[in-house]
């Protein structure tokens, strides 16, 4: 049989991964909690104090106890990303989701921050990952564009083949990628997809921006991604020349 406070723990869990308290909301307070799942206060705190160690939730003397996250950190996926090797694991080991494909003419602002050609066309997907052993809140949101003309040939497939994007289209045109140039920032999350990541808006974040080359130096993928603070881990390794 399971301790007390662990039943309460898996309780408050669910409770919380499920909507039942989302995030910015307020718990019971111990008392009331007590009373409710019939435990003392002490397995009260104790519970209160596993999942705040689980990143669900921050405990503020008079303030009460705030829901910060709808899912916990032990049971996400944390990947690390160095290597294009890597980011291809990473399209192995998370599952997929495309929420929408169109294709755009990029206006002035977008091609610059893409660094594009303005007026030029390319199919933008919206995509999210998650761990497949805990689908309910993705792990990032990608902005993906690719070239209009292999957009043509890869949208038909988006939904069947669950690799990266720049995998796809290296199968259907024969690009491959050479090289990956990336940059990388701190943001909030916007507002409007705070609840897809199940996350506060303004939470910390890592935007990541990625452009894909392929073999004759032609940039024909853009990834903007976002990550929240809490569900990824970004690693490099320095190594002195010479």
């Amino acid at each position: 049989m399971e301790p007390r406070h662990a039943e309460l723990t898996k309780a408050l869990i669910h409770d919380i991964t499920s909507g039942v308290y989302p995030v910015g909301s307020s718990l019971p307070g111990e008392l009331e909690l007590a009373e409710k799942h019939g435990v003392s206060r002490g397995t009260v705190r104790v519970a209160l104090m596993r999942i705040q160690e689980l990143g669900l939730v921050s405990r503020k003397k008079r303030a009460g106890t705030r829901v910060e996250a709808a899912a916990p950190r032990s049971s996400e996926y944390t990947p690390k990303l160095s290597t294009i090797d890597e980011l291809v694991q990473y399209g192995a080991a998370t599952q997929r989701v495309i929420h929408g494909a169109r294709e755009i003419v990029l206006d002035i602002e977008l091609a610059t921050r893409l660094g594009c050609p303005p007026g030029s066309r390319w199919l933008h997907i919206e995509t999210s990952r998650t761990n497949p052993e805990a689908p309910s809140h993705p792990l990032s949101w990608s902005d993906v564009y690719v070239m209009a003309a292999d957009g043509a040939k890869i949208r038909k497939l988006l939904k069947t083949d669950p690799g990266l994007i720049s995998e796809l289209v290296g199968k259907t045109t024969g690009r491959l990628v050479k090289e990956v140039r990336q940059t990388v920032r701190a943001v909030g999350v916007p507002a409007a997809l705070a609840q897809v990541l199940g996350t506060a808006p303004d939470a910390h974040a890592l935007e990541f921006v990625r452009r894909y080359f392929d073999q004759s130096d032609r940039l024909f993928e853009v990834v903007v991604s976002l990550h929240p603070a809490d569900r990824f881990t970004y690693s490099t390794v320095l190594q002195r020349q010479g």
